[in-house]
């Protein structure tokens, strides 16, 4: 699928501690507006744009960082795969299972909220954590120990069972009607599964090319330009747009995902005379170049998440770019944050980390504990409450990390 990187840069990256410590900060960061976004009299700054108003909040960052940090993740990934001397039909084998994994995943998810518990014959509750439970089951990272293989294959075999059964069970609400599951949209997961192959994809192929590379984030937003201005209006096209927005999933989200390949790039980059300083200043001259393109083309399309827009593709990119450069700095050059090691290891665990809040609250709702969905809704009160119910997860996540709850698509 792509040419090894060369392992001395490989084994440099398994010391990049910066990039699971972004990855779980920006898991934390989601978990807080998440958890904050339907609570009432909190600030415009701490939400998200309404869809039909041009802008963005920080908020707006948190899904292209998911995005960014997923293509910082391929150079690494792909490079440990091919030290192990993996072949390229193997490894293109796990790049499919793996989107399909994610979009799964994130089809099972989107369905939550239409679901009726009277058609189905089971809560919402229940439904939820039967389903998260088969989720775990098929995905976590069981310890590799030869007298159990075959307990964790049946373990591996329950889970299918029960995500079937949840499937077969399932109605729901997708308009007036009752319904089966729907593929409405692909969910969170779904939209990082569809940018995760078309960033490897493009990266097995110009990996040796940071220029082309360049080039393809540039081609990324070009697609989403030309999709808008109706150039895809023909047969194939329209049949592929039936799946999957071109210009938004395929475009505008590789396009962030892509730009988190090429700051690896610059981190892996083993030539004489390379040090931290040299590859900081060529992040920042990046993210320079990417949030002067963004500007430049604000006034095609504006700027919008829910429209994926090139502008905020590239302005998020950016911001990714200068955020990591920080945590590289503190991190990796001069080794000050305490907070590390429990971060990484939060970020190293990022499935899990995504559907706990969900499980959590389907336990409590199973249990019939009302109390946080009466207390604490409004104000600086509710702002708190999110920070420490994501602080929360941090700690549950880490204390699963622990017992061998690893999940690994």
């Amino acid at each position: 699928m792509a040419e090894a990187l060369e392992t001395p840069a490989a084994r440099r990256a398994e010391r990049i501690v910066s990039i699971d410590l972004f990855r779980g900060l920006t898991i934390l960061a989601m978990i807080f507006v998440n958890h904050l976004s339907p609570l009432q009299d909190i600030p415009a700054w701490m939400k998200h744009v309404p869809p039909d108003q041009d802008g963005m909040t920080f908020v707006d960052v948190v899904f292209p960082a998911f995005l960014f940090i997923v293509g910082m993740a391929i150079p690494l990934a792909i490079g440990r795969r091919l030290e192990r001397g993996e072949s390229r039909l193997r490894m293109a084998w796990h790049v499919l299972m793996r989107t399909l994994s994610l979009l799964v995943i994130g089809v099972f998810m989107v369905n939550i909220r239409s679901l009726d518990p009277d058609a189905t014959g089971m809560s919402r509750d229940a439904w939820v954590l039967l389903m998260f439970g088969s989720v775990i089951l098929i995905w976590n990272q069981y310890p590799r120990t030869a007298g159990r293989r075959y307990l964790f294959i049946v373990l591996r075999v329950l889970g299918v069972a029960g995500l079937i059964w949840m499937a077969t069970i399932y109605r729901g609400h997708w308009g007036e009607a009752v319904t089966r599951m729907q593929t409405a949209w692909w969910g969170i997961l779904g939209l990082i599964g569809w940018a995760y192959l078309a960033s490897t994809l493009t990266y097995a192929v110009f990996h040796r090319r940071p220029a082309a590379l360049v080039g393809m984030l540039a081609l990324f937003i070009a697609l989403y330009i030309g999709d808008a201005a109706g150039r895809f209006d023909f047969p194939v096209a329209r049949q592929v747009k039936e799946w999957v927005w071109l210009g938004g999933h395929i475009g505008g989200h590789s396009a962030i995902t892509v730009a988190g390949i090429l700051v690896t790039m610059i981190l892996l980059d083993a030539r004489p005379g390379q040090t931290p300083a040299r590859r900081i200043l060529a992040i920042l001259l990046f993210a320079a170049g990417l949030f002067a393109a963004g500007y430049l083309l604000r006034p095609l399309h504006g700027i919008s998440k829910n429209m994926a827009t090139p502008t905020w593709c590239l302005y998020s990119s950016a911001i990714c770019c200068v955020a990591y450069v920080i945590l590289y700095w503190l991190v990796d050059v001069v080794q000050c944050v305490p907070l590390a090691r429990p971060l990484a290891q939060f970020g190293a665990n990022p499935l899990l980390a995504y559907i706990l809040p969900d499980i959590f609250w389907a336990a409590l709702g199973l249990l019939g504990v009302t109390f946080f969905s009466e207390h604490w809704n409004a104000g600086g009160e509710a702002i708190a409450r999110a920070a420490v119910f994501a602080v929360l997860m941090v700690a549950l996540s880490v204390w699963l990390w622990r017992l061998h709850v690893r999940l690994h698509v």
